[in-house]
């Protein structure tokens, strides 16, 4: 397999630590709000990799962080006047939920924040003692000026970075927290260098390095998390003995835009996908996302939508009759997917397999992409057909028609023997 990584900016064969054997790691998301359809696009997209991986025959251990203490979690907690941990759980909760409608099911392990102070600490501890971490009154923060490499995936020019936290204790505005001290509530835990809780950016590589190592196969996410996330956790793990690369394999999936604009909760501009699902099955959301290719931009209009849920519809409607094996389609669907992941063209095949009635093929490969591309029938068409047979005989017309038209509305062809 071919895939494209940010870090080098080009697409490579796949070669993994372990022969037979991917790590994968994905930024999960921060529990305190309803997941969005740009969050499902991502899952989605690394959902779909992990089973196709594991369709070629590697073993798979995909690891996904759940950020279940940050300065949102505690705001929000604070208004609803609940417990940090409840309204953690609680959309933690409805993340799964989420996940579980849309099919996503390929993750082996998700690991939260606040189940892994101890490793946090203990890499917080290390980066102080290798002198590219310092402590202020306001916590301990990473000295950016210590890594050489800072830019290398994002690219930009020191010069014209912006950062996020303003503190006048920090020898850098670049420079970011590692641990930051105060009270926050129940999620605050004492450390060697004061009581607090831990940076937005240390929980990643903590988890990481506690399941993977300090170098692993692969690093997926979103577009918007490569700078300051990915720069950042790419300066702590590295620095901590200096192996290079932390990963071999950037995959950051496009901007699902509306309006033109990023998708995001800051800009009160999302779509939950608990409400996408009210108006299209989990099957027409993932057609529509795999309808473009994960390093693209997607705009999520309802038009888009209608038009995929067509798509999948004319799929369903001409895949009826099994006629055996298309290998032309098959292998064009596997070089698609070999490809960078390229999910239009493996779609593109899947329409090849269905016009030729590969069924089988339709199964297999609906599997790896989790959409259902066939109309199933509860029973055996023979049975239903039968039952038929023995209403147009005692004359129940009425009856026998009602199931010849759900049949035939499930694409299924009917060719009546004269009574």
């Amino acid at each position: 397999m071919d895939l494209y990584s940010t870090l080098t900016r080009k697409v490579e064969p796949l070669t993994t630590i372990h022969p037979d054997r991917v790590y994968l790691f994905v930024c999960g998301p921060t529990v305190y709000d309803y997941s969005h359809i740009g969050h499902a696009r991502t899952y989605v997209v690394f959902d779909v990799f992990a089973k196709y991986l594991r369709f070629t025959g590697k073993e798979v251990f995909y690891l996904q962080n759940i950020t279940d203490v940050d300065d949102k979690i505690i705001n929000r907690a604070r208004e609803e006047n609940i417990s940090q941990s409840e309204l953690a759980r609680k959309f933690e909760t409805e993340y799964f939920k989420d996940m579980q409608s849309l099919g996503i099911n390929a993750v082996s392990y998700y690991a939260r924040a606040t189940t892994h102070i101890p490793e946090i600490i203990d890499q917080v501890g290390r980066l102080l003692k290798k002198g590219v971490a310092y402590v202020t009154e306001n916590g301990v923060y990473f000295n950016i000026d210590t890594f050489g490499r800072n830019g290398e995936l994002s690219g930009q020019d020191r010069a014209n970075r912006k950062s996020r936290v303003m503190d006048e204790s920090k020898h850098n505005p670049e420079d970011f927290a590692l641990w930051k001290f105060g009270e926050y509530g129940e999620y605050t835990w004492d450390s060697p260098w004061g009581r607090g809780r831990p940076g937005w950016h240390i929980e990643d590589t903590a988890i990481s390095e506690k399941y993977f190592g300090q170098q692993y196969d692969i690093h997926g996410g979103g577009l918007d998390l490569i700078f300051p996330h990915h720069e950042a956790e790419i300066a702590q793990m590295e620095s901590l003995e200096g192996k290079h690369p932390m990963v071999k394999y950037w995959m950051h999936t496009g901007f699902l835009t509306v309006g033109g604009e990023k998708m995001s909760k800051s800009l009160g501009n999302f779509i939950t996908i608990r409400d996408a699902l009210k108006t299209y099955d989990r099957d027409v959301l993932r057609y529509f996302i795999l309808l473009s290719h994960y390093r693209s931009p997607l705009q999520a209009t309802d038009e888009g939508l209608a038009n995929a849920a067509k798509g999948l519809e004319h799929i369903r409607a001409v895949a009826t009759a099994d006629t055996g094996p298309d290998n032309e389609g098959r292998e064009a669907f596997r070089a698609a997917m070999e490809n960078d992941l390229n999910t239009p063209m493996a779609l593109a095949a899947i329409q090849h397999l269905a016009a030729n009635g590969d069924l089988e093929a339709l199964r297999e490969f609906g599997a790896i992409l989790g959409i259902n591309f066939l109309r199933e029938t509860s029973a055996p068409l023979s049975v239903l057909q039968e039952i038929r047979d023995e209403l147009r005989k005692k004359k129940q017309f009425e009856i026998a028609d009602l199931i010849r038209k759900m049949m035939t509305d499930a694409g299924i062809t009917i060719n009546d023997k004269p009574l």
